[in-house]
Order: C-alpha cells, then sequence, then structure tokens
C-alpha cells in the first residue's frame, strides 16, 4: 500500500522553517530536561539521538474499535498517513541538518533520528513539531529464581522413556498435559474454564520481553509461525530466541500445558524487547509496539496478537515516577481491540512506588501475590505516579510460581520463579480465555470483567496494595456473560453456563484460522 505524504520542495519548506525560526516560540516545540542535559554534556556537535513529536494527532474516537470480531484496521491507516505526510513535511530539513538516519514511528506521531545537537533547537522551533526528547537507552532486567532443586538421589524414579513409535517429546507433552495445575492455575480459576471448553483457542498472544524459546517443548508448536510472528528490533535474531529465560518464563505462564499454562491452547508471537547486551533504545520500544498493530507490514490484513504481556519496567527513576513516553502506544493498542497488561514493578514494600509504563493511564498493571494471597513484599504500590488511580489494578501469583525456562537445545527445563513479571502473564492468560469465549466483547468490556470478577483482598473495595482483588477467571467470564446475555438471544447453555456468543464463536474461529493459514510454513522443524 502507497503511503500518503503530501508534496513540499526543500527550497519552500526550508523557506517555511526561516519564518517559523522568527516566530514566537509557541509555534515551536519544547526541548525536554533530559534531552537539554545530554546537550549540555555532550557539546554542541556530538551526534544526539532525538524522539520528535508532532502536533495535531489523529483522532482515536471514531476509530476505536468496540466489536473486536470486526477489527479493520482503519486507525492503523490513519496513523501511518499521518505519518507518512509528517515525515514528507520534515524530511527535508533532517537532511540538510546532516540527520543520518531517519525512523517513522507514525503509532505517537513522531519519528526518531541522530542528528547534531545543534541542530535540535532549530528543529524545535518548527512549526509543528510539539516536543523533542532524548531516545535513551533502557536496561532489562531479569525475573527472581527459586533456589534449583537438588539432584536425586539413588532410588529417584527414572526419566520418561518413549514407547515404540513415540517420539521423547510425545512423552514430554503428554506428560504435561496430565499434570496436576500448580497452585496459581487454581488461584486464578483456570481449571473451572477449562471445564467448560474455554482454553485460550483462535487467540494469539503477544509477548513484549528478552524473546522466547522456541526450541522448549511446552513453546514451540504453540508459535503462530511466519514472519509476522517474531520482531527484533535491533536485526539480531531472525527467528525467535531467548538467551536470558526472562520472556521463556512469562511465555510459560500464559500458554505452556495445562499444569503451567493458563490458555494452554492460545498460540504466539514475540517481540525480542532487548539486544545482546541487554539494551533498549526507547525507539526501538515503539517499533516494537508498532510491529504489534501490523505484524506483517500489510494494513489489509488483520494478524495483530488480541492480548499483549508486557512484564518490563522503565529503569533508572525513582519508583513512583511518571513516564509518560509510551503511554499513546498503549492508547493506540487498546484503541485497536489489543489488551495490552503489565507487571507492576518490584519496587516494595514502600508505598507509592508504581512502576511505568505499568502506572501510564490505560495500562493494566498486576501485581503479586503469595500462596496464602498476601501481597509480595517487594510487590509495588499504589497509587499511580501518574494520575493517582488505583495501582495495581489487579494481583495474580508471583511467589514461586513453576514455569517453563530455557531449554538448551530442546530440552523440557523448568523453573520456579518470583516477581509481578510473572503475576502479569496470569492476567494475560486470562484476557486470553474471555477474548476466545466472547470474541465481540471489547477490550473495555473484558478488562471491565476482570475487575468486577476479583475477589477482594487487603483493605475492602479497591486499595493502592491489591488494587481491585485476585483475578478469578470463572467470575470474570459469569461477569461478562450477564452483562452481555440481555443482547444474545437464543444463546447455548455450555457446561450449564450460557455463552451468548456462541453463534459468533465458530465465526470468530474460522477469521483466525483463515487470518493464520499459510503463516506457519514459516515454522522451522526442530
Amino acid at each position: 500500500m502507497k503511503s500518503v505524504s503530501t508534496p513540499i520542495s526543500t527550497a519552500r519548506f526550508l523557506a517555511s522553517v526561516c519564518l517559523g525560526a522568527a516566530a514566537s516560540a509557541a509555534h515551536g516545540g519544547v526541548i525536554t530536561p533530559d534531552l537539554e542535559r545530554a546537550m549540555a554534556m555532550r557539546g554542541t556537535h556530538a551526534d544526539t539521538s532525538v524522539i520528535v513529536r508532532f502536533s495535531n494527532p489523529v483522532d482515536f474516537a471514531p476509530l476505536v474499535v468496540t466489536d473486536r470480531r470486526t477489527r479493520d484496521n482503519r486507525l492503523l491507516l490513519a496513523l501511518k498517513a499521518r505519518g507518512a505526510q509528517r515525515r514528507a513535511a520534515i524530511e527535508p530539513l533532517l537532511v540538510a541538518q546532516g540527520a543520518r538516519r531517519i525512523t517513522d514511528l507514525w503509532i505517537i506521531n513522531g519519528l526518531a533520528t541522530t542528528l547534531p545537537a545543534v541542530a535540535v533547537k532549530r528543529l524545535a522551533e518548527v512549526e509543528g513539531v510539539k516536543s523533542i526528547g532524548l531516545d535513551s537507552y533502557v536496561q532489562g532486567g531479569r525475573s527472581q529464581r527459586m533456589p534449583a532443586p537438588r539432584a536425586p538421589q539413588r532410588g529417584a524414579a527414572p526419566a520418561l522413556a518413549a514407547p515404540p513409535g513415540v517420539s521423547a517429546q510425545d512423552v514430554v507433552e503428554g506428560a504435561a498435559s496430565r499434570a496436576t495445575p500448580g497452585w496459581n492455575m487454581a488461584a486464578v480459576q483456570a481449571p473451572q474454564m477449562w471445564a467448560l471448553g474455554h482454553t485460550g483457542r483462535g487467540v494469539v498472544v503477544a509477548i513484549m520481553d528478552t524473546g522466547v524459546d522456541l526450541a522448549h517443548p511446552d513453546l514451540r508448536r504453540k508459535w503462530r509461525g511466519g514472519a509476522n510472528s517474531w520482531f527484533d528490533p535491533h536485526g539480531e535474531e531472525n527467528l525467535p530466541y531467548d538467551a536470558v529465560g526472562h520472556g521463556t518464563q512469562a511465555m510459560g505462564i500464559v500458554l505452556g500445558g495445562r499444569a503451567l499454562g493458563v490458555a494452554p491452547d492460545a498460540r504466539w508471537i514475540g517481540v525480542r524487547l532487548y539486544d545482546s547486551a541487554g539494551r533498549a533504545r526507547m525507539s526501538d520500544i515503539h517499533r516494537a509496539f508498532q510491529w504489534l498493530m501490523d505484524p506483517d507490514g500489510d494494513p489489509a490484513t488483520v494478524d495483530a496478537p488480541d492480548v499483549v504481556n508486557a512484564s518490563w519496567t522503565l529503569s533508572g527513576r525513582p519508583p513512583g515516577t511518571c513516564i509518560a513516553e509510551f503511554s499513546e502506544d498503549i492508547r493506540a493498542l487498546r484503541s485497536s481491540g489489543i489488551a495490552v497488561v503489565f507487571a507492576a514493578g518490584n519496587d516494595g514494600p514502600a508505598e507509592r512506588t508504581s512502576s511505568s509504563p505499568a502506572n501510564s493511564p490505560g495500562a493494566l498493571s498486576v501485581g503479586a501475590v503469595e500462596l496464602d494471597l498476601t501481597l509480595a513484599r517487594q510487590s509495588s504500590r499504589g497509587p499511580s505516579g501518574c494520575d493517582g488511580a488505583v495501582f495495581p489494578r489487579l494481583v495474580a501469583p508471583g511467589l514461586g510460581v513453576r514455569t517453563t525456562d530455557i531449554s538448551h537445545g530442546g530440552v523440557p527445563t523448568y523453573a520456579t520463579v518470583s516477581g509481578t513479571s510473572l503475576a502479569a502473564p496470569h492476567v494475560a492468560g486470562v484476557l486470553a480465555l474471555l477474548a476466545g469465549a466472547f470474541p465481540a466483547a471489547s477490550v473495555d468490556e473484558l478488562e471491565a470483567a476482570l475487575v468486577r470478577g476479583a475477589q477482594d483482598l487487603g483493605d475492602r473495595g479497591p486499595d493502592s496494595r491489591y488494587g481491585h482483588g485476585l483475578v478469578q477467571a470463572l467470575a470474570a467470564f459469569n461477569a461478562l456473560r450477564d452483562e452481555r446475555e440481555p443482547a444474545a438471544q437464543g444463546a447455548t447453555v455450555l457446561g450449564g453456563l450460557a455463552d451468548p456468543d456462541s453463534r459468533n464463536t465458530a465465526r470468530s474461529m474460522q477469521a483466525h484460522e483463515r487470518r493464520e493459514t499459510g503463516l506457519a510454513s514459516g515454522m522451522p522443524e526442530r
């Protein structure tokens, strides 16, 4: 699809820039304090990586998806068209000022570029430029692992052996499917949803993290596969890969086997957020959000995920600080029908320790509880440092949780881990169950059902430790069913409960399958 642009001659544009520079500062953009400090330290001629945001953004209101079955990419098209116009208008100036790279960030009505610091102030004076900030680095983190189990003693049970004609892989996966669900699965009512036939089938969950180990037996067959199912903004890994294990652990909780994952029949796609040095630029993360809106780069197709799990926070700022860098990205995904779940952070036990982006308006933040459902000591507390809202929104199991780990070549490896990074995937998994059960429900409806169905913990009502309470899949399902039931005539009964979207489930599943047909051909045989 051709980008929409507004043609303008270089001479004409540079003339307008000169006029803009002489005009009132009210017509120009704001240079953020962190960028001012960086330029002061590096000198006026040092190359500086910046993110430029423009005024007059796209109006989201008429483009919000209210029925997830009818996602049509109208918002995506509008954002890309506006981005193309902005780039066409500003690129001549950037080139004239010696910009070395220009990266479209249409999701935030902006772009990223590297140019001499002396050119930043000139750029800020251009009418239509809203702000210029530093394209700084973010450092990745790790989950908190429990001590490794002791080595087996004599007389311990032998390893699983494969019968003739059956692969060891099938034995491992079969054993996983028969295993007893962990305490964390019971705590969020996942088994009750499975008993009703809701296992996440037809739903796609994306993970923004350190990557995912594609070789792990519990995960490799659930990758959607193809060029639209993996994104590394650093260009280092062409296929899903995880050198740290953090993303693999989070993904196992979302959709590992029924002993491990909340939505075992969902499929996954992934973003490798950090490079081999464990770092990512702000612009890399914006590009990751953009990719999630349009994984195959073709707005004519709808291949975006239903749910995104983001078990990461922005480091380098005091707990409780509001860093609104990704607020527009989150709003764009939600408006497109994509639910976004964030880990609340591990900066407790003090109050007012909310982390960004989890404390951004629109983010679904998740804190961690222990086996006895008391709040984990490290779980961040609220209220939100951005808008004073309830933080975290919900809590889920996050201490001593068993999940998948780096397999080292396909060996089924598991770890017991802790932190809000592991609590958030429980909520992402529950959202996948609800999205499959109610394909017409909007993101707002799905999240409202989670809040209504949550088990109140701590102080009565929502508070700054447990939020609205412990996520409960069945209770949320019932809340959503009861809300939608009056509008659904002739709803069928499944497991004794009316399923108001059952008439649409088959059609929705077929749409998912059509969307994925041919894409799995890119999945390697391991």
